[in-house]
């Protein structure tokens, strides 16, 4: 005989003190503390972005050399290397340069 659909879905059956996930009808348990916070009372963020302001500087200060000093020698490098082409396309780099090419 074919089990039923019921059997393959996990649902439990029979008397079960733990009932399947959400459902209120069992058994009420005992010795269960419950502790909730007014709605009113709870603050999501509080301060949030004065303490960035010290908290986030602070951190990111930390860190600032190791993103300037790499920036720095890239942006030195791209910025000489469009100058000298520049530089080698113009009619002074074809004079100075005509040998080379």
């Amino acid at each position: 005989m074919r089990p039923s659909i019921a059997r393959f879905s996990d649902m439990p059956g029979g008397k079960v003190y733990n009932l399947w996930w959400g459902d209120k009808t069992g058994v009420p348990q005992k010795g269960l503390i419950t502790y909730t916070l007014s709605p009113y009372q709870a603050k999501a963020m509080p301060k949030w972005f004065s303490s960035y302001l010290f908290n986030g500087v602070r951190r990111l200060s930390g860190e600032f050399l190791f993103f300037a000093i790499p920036f720095a020698v890239g942006y030195g490098t791209y910025s000489w290397a469009k100058g000298y082409d520049a530089y080698l396309n113009s009619k002074a780099g074809h004079i100075a340069h005509a040998e080379e090419h």
